[in-house]
This record gives structure tokens, C-alpha cells and sequence, in this order.
């Protein structure tokens, strides 16, 4: 039995659904509430109170970089790695440069988009949900967030180096379709979210300067993974992330004149 815990709107659950659906895979979808994310039972499960978590056979994967590299090895289906060491070695790097820029949209999506109901709840509330986090570095992130706001230097750093991505990514996709060569790999599976979330903010503009990546996201959308993921399952937090962004924007794009 294959177990999926995810909620709509979570960028890392959004990896594992798409390379399940690229590899034609059934499974038991357990879609949770933010609130979820905190309970003893979702805890009893993963104690990082993080999505996305798999659940095969009754053996948990943790990470969303490792639970889609475990869907391409457990099942059958079109591959999603090179069959070459250099081609896989290729796809770890996106992998890693997907986890490196998590914190990095999570800062823009916080900043942008939930900060403004999270400074409208008491002292006590936000103590609370700051204590609610499990990681402490990530507590510390989003203090600051809440504290700074657009004037903390987590921000300008976090739009710093998605413009970083983009640039590799433009780089890559120069010569190629996908990002590690001509076949779709699990490096297009794991940046698709972290692009998806710069258009839910309205922050689309970044791509300006990258047209390989506006046509490589293009070819994202035209793929039935994607319809399957987020045509039939749209984020619902995506109006509030549009509203915010809209209102952003102006700054933002001030940040990168």
C-alpha cells in the first residue's frame, strides 16, 4: 500500500504528487489542513510536522528530494533520472539547488502573502505559532519575518538568490528542453513548484530576463502531470497569494531596478 501525506499549497508536497503522477502511480491521498501539519497524530508520523511524508508498505520516507527519488526507483514507469552517473549526478544538483531555495520562496511567500493575517494576531498567538515549529532555525526565520517584514535581510537575500536560480536555470535550458538535458527528469519535477509559487505572487516578472525559462515552464504546463496536480487541484491559498503579490510587487521589482 503506498500512502501519501500532503496538503494543497505546500510546494515540497507538490514535488511528490507530480513525479507520482509522471510515473503513473496509485495512491492513498491524505490531504491535511495547515492546522493538521500540528497535531500530535500528523506529529506521531513525522515529527518535523512537514509535508510531504510516503508511507510504503508501512516503511516512511521523509524529504521530499528523497521521496521522489524513492518513486522513481520503487516503481514501474518512464524513468526519471539519466541512466548515466554523469546525467544522475546532474539531477542531484538541481535536487540540492531545489532544497537549498526553499527557505528562499518560503521567506518571499511568508513575507508577501501570510504575514499580513500573522502581525494581525495577538503577541500571544504569534508566540505560539512560532513555538509551533519544530526546527529552530526555522522558528528564527519566522520571527524575523514577522518582526522585519520586507526591511529584514531575509528578504533581499531570498530575491537574490531566486534570481540566481533563474540565471542557471536560463543557462541550462540555453542548449537543452529540460533542465538536465533533453529527456524530464526529476530536476524539472523539483524546481516546477519553486516556479509555480513565483507566479502565485504575482512575482512573474522575474522571468523577464529568462525567456528559456518562461518557454521550459510552458512545457511544464502543457504536461498532463501538471493538469493532474494543480488543474483539478488548484492551491487554494492561490488567491490570497495573488491578491498579496499584486500589492508586492511594486516594491519587489524596485529591489531588482
Amino acid at each position: 500500500m503506498l500512502e501519501l501525506y500532503h496538503f494543497h499549497g505546500a510546494t515540497c508536497g507538490l514535488k511528490a504528487r507530480i513525479a507520482l503522477a509522471e510515473k503513473g502511480v496509485d495512491y492513498a491521498e491524505h490531504a491535511l489542513t495547515r492546522e493538521e501539519l500540528r497535531a500530535p497524530q500528523y506529529r506521531m508520523i513525522n515529527p518535523n510536522a512537514v509535508v510531504p511524508t510516503l508511507i510504503h508498505n508501512g516503511n516512511t520516507v521523509f524529504e521530499s528530494s528523497c521521496i521522489i527519488n524513492y518513486i522513481d526507483d520503487a516503481f514501474e514507469g518512464p524513468a526519471l533520472k539519466p541512466a548515466n552517473p554523469l546525467g544522475v549526478a546532474h539531477v542531484w544538483l538541481w535536487l540540492k539547488r531545489a532544497d537549498e531555495c526553499l527557505a528562499m520562496i518560503g521567506t518571499l511567500t511568508y513575507t508577501v502573502s501570510m504575514r499580513p493575517k500573522l502581525i494581525a494576531m495577538s503577541p500571544e498567538e504569534i508566540e505560539q505559532h512560532i513555538q509551533g515549529i519544530p526546527n529552530a532555525a526555522n522558528r528564527a526565520r519566522r520571527r524575523r519575518i514577522i518582526e522585519q517584514g520586507f526591511e529584514g535581510s531575509d528578504f533581499d537575500q531570498s530575491i537574490e538568490g531566486l534570481l540566481k536560480m533563474l540565471s542557471d536555470m536560463e543557462n541550462s535550458l540555453k542548449d537543452n528542453e529540460w533542465l538536465s538535458g533533453e529527456s524530464y527528469t526529476l530536476s524539472d519535477i523539483a524546481i516546477t513548484p519553486l516556479i509555480e509559487r513565483i507566479h502565485e505572487l504575482e512575482c512573474g516578472g522575474f522571468l523577464v530576463e529568462y525567456p528559456s525559462v518562461k518557454d521550459w515552464y510552458e512545457r511544464i504546463q502543457a504536461r498532463a502531470s501538471y493538469e493532474d496536480c494543480l488543474g483539478l487541484t488548484p492551491n487554494p491559498e492561490g488567491p490570497q497569494h495573488s491578491e498579496n503579490g499584486k500589492k508586492a510587487w511594486p516594491y519587489i521589482k524596485s529591489l531588482m531596478d
